[in-house]
């Protein structure tokens, strides 16, 4: 039973049947990021996130468990033992994308929510997401952070998940896919990108959905706990978001994204340009965001510190994919 399990005391299984205004939600929960850090069985390392979601002061009409072929039939019917209440699908691959996907085509609501195997959502997190969907609304984006319970924790949570803020036009800054809602038709006409490894493919959607006309909103109420993967997760997490991101400039064909044409024709020496202007970026966010980031002013250089870091790292990350370019995001098939 992991830290965050511990904290959740059994609850009743919740009614999956409530009608807001008529609206439908369904909730996605893959389970790779589970399965990552197993610390029992899949089904006790889903407690956590289920005990939440039965928490919910406004349940979802359904809730999707999304699993592929490396869930052996034995874990897929424990999962249907302990959670009766829950629609299993299968995504045709092991991917974190390709789960999400799949997770949003087998969903009947007409909102779909993505939560992430390794988080608890508050009591108020589905209330929170459905009261932003006004007209016009495509998509919501929450507020996610670690567990406070270490100092790394506390710090982490800034650069790996606190910058998704609300911008001047009241839309998201970026989201994480761990803890956002869409309206499932625009889902299912912009799915996320299946052949991105790990990670920025939420990045890559969002840049993608303003393109199309998309309009996503901050909901900073609707709050979720992510697992904390500790000091080596964090390096490695960085490292392979440098990674995967130079693949993403290589499957931007449209060039949607603003580093992709610099990157195309300069390469390794771009991506330098590009994460030194991130981190520009990111002390400026820091300093003018800081409120809603949820950081005091004074501690503001300490983190800018901290962003060069993990900017590195991804910097690093990037150079490699550059090197080695048959192992890279991008160029497996969908």
């Amino acid at each position: 039973m992991t830290a965050l399990q511990s904290t959740l005391m059994p609850v009743p299984e919740p009614v999956l049947s409530v009608d807001l205004q008529g609206v439908t939600l369904s909730v996605v929960v893959e389970t790779i990021n589970a399965r990552e850090e197993p610390n029992g069985s899949l089904a006790d390392d889903l407690r956590a996130t289920f005990d939440g979601l039965a928490q919910q002061t406004v349940a979802p009409d359904e809730v999707i468990i999304v699993i592929d072929d490396l869930v052996d039939p034995a874990a897929a019917d424990e999962l249907r033992h302990r959670y009766p209440y829950a629609k299993l699908t299968t995504s045709g691959r092991s991917n974190y994308f390709a789960a999400k996907n799949a997770g949003a085509e087998a969903a009947s609501g007409e909102i779909v929510a993505m939560l992430d195997s390794d988080c608890v959502p508050a009591a108020d997190w589905i209330e929170m997401l459905l009261a932003r969907f006004s007209p016009g609304v495509d998509g919501v984006a929450g507020r996610s952070r670690y567990p406070t319970g270490s100092l790394l924790a506390r710090t982490f949570s800034v650069p790996d998940l606190g910058y998704v803020v609300e911008r001047n036009d009241g839309t998201a800054s970026i989201m994480n896919l761990s803890n956002v809602a869409f309206r499932r038709d625009v889902l299912l006409q912009h799915p996320l990108d299946s052949r991105i490894r790990r990670h920025g493919g939420g990045y890559f959607l969002l840049h993608q959905l303003r393109a199309a006309g998309a309009r996503i909103v901050y909901e900073a109420r609707a709050r979720v706990w992510h697992g904390f993967p500790g000091g080596v997760g964090i390096i490695t997490k960085h490292f392979i978001r440098g990674h995967d991101g130079v693949g993403i400039f290589r499957l931007d064909h449209h060039c949607i994204l603003r580093g992709t044409r610099v990157f195309r024709r300069f390469g390794a020496i771009a991506l330098v340009g590009i994460t030194g202007r991130r981190i520009v970026l990111d002390w400026l966010l820091l300093t003018r965001q800081y409120r809603q980031i949820g950081i005091p002013a004074f501690s503001v250089p300490y983190w800018c510190a901290i962003t060069v870091g993990t900017r590195l790292i991804e910097l690093v990350g990037g150079l490699v994919a550059i090197a080695a370019p048959g192992h890279n995001t991008g160029t497996a098939e969908p």
